[in-house]
């Protein structure tokens, strides 16, 4: 077995205990990004990914993360919560027992360094487009004001630019204006979705919030896991042409660069 599929299968451990306790607890979650693209088109993991995103919408985010606190085995697992001790805009769940180090460098102060696997929240948006890019906007300014906070042992010039943009927001009444209209619409029905804080354009991260419905379950590896009713539309909107395989050359690997799995 390869150190890729080994830590794949690691993931795969991970996501089978997350999914009991949203089980539980009747949360809705949906695979997220690339780990949609491999459930439709591998039915698993995407041969040379290395890591398992989810997301779910702010109410269900709130109930996972207490849930998350009160039944996952806090021996084996470790709820590295969004802004509390982890400065990025979305949370981890962390194997304890385990180590990785990221392609870009762990912020030094980071506790906790196991296998993880990252949690998403989608927020309400408006139906409006330049309300929409407002709202971007300030998603991605709180997202760059995290990420400068957060000590990196390398990073690429793009990131450090993104960061150095961000040093406004270090006046606190600016910062705090910002994050609340990042999630200004998240107590109102307004039929649609936006996953702000990921590396997505902007044209690819808003979506109707019909396209996410009632969680589908489908085959992944050896379980099954949810995915977005119209994983069509999600996916298209997403990476366009989803079926269609990338150039050999970019099938590599990108977030782990070292990996002590302990005793799994």
């Amino acid at each position: 077995m390869t150190e890729l599929r080994h830590l794949q299968l690691v993931i795969l451990g991970i996501i089978k205990d997350i999914d009991d306790v949203c089980r539980r607890n009747n949360i809705e979650y949906y695979l997220n990004s690339g780990s949609t693209l491999g459930a439709i088109r591998h039915k698993g993991f995407i041969p040379w990914d290395d890591d398992l995103d989810i997301m779910m919408t702010h109410d269900n985010y709130s109930r996972f993360l207490e849930a998350c606190r009160r039944d996952l085995d806090p021996r084996k697992y470790y709820v590295q919560e969004e802004l509390v001790d982890w400065p990025l805009n979305y949370s981890k769940i962390k194997l304890l027992g385990t180590s990785i180090e990221e392609v870009e460098g762990y912020a030094k102060d980071d506790r906790q360094r196991g296998i993880f696997v990252d949690v998403f929240r989608v927020d309400n948006t408006s139906r409006h487009r330049l309300l929409q890019l407002w709202q971007y906007t300030c998603a991605k300014a709180s997202l760059a004001y995290q990420m400068s906070i957060r000590t990196y042992k390398s990073a690429t010039w793009k990131k450090k630019l993104i960061m150095a943009l961000a040093t406004p927001l270090r006046i606190g009444p600016l910062r705090r204006f910002v994050r609340r209209q990042a999630v200004r619409y998240n107590d109102k029905e307004t039929g649609y979705l936006g996953s702000f804080y990921e590396p997505k354009r902007f044209h690819s991260c808003i979506f109707p919030k019909a396209v996410f419905g009632t969680p589908l379950r489908v085959p992944f590896e050896d379980t099954m896991l949810p995915v977005q009713a119209d994983y069509d539309t999600y996916l298209r909107t997403t990476f366009g042409d989803y079926m269609q395989l990338p150039p050999e050359e970019d099938r590599q690997q990108k977030h782990i660069s070292k990996i002590d799995f302990g005793k799994y």
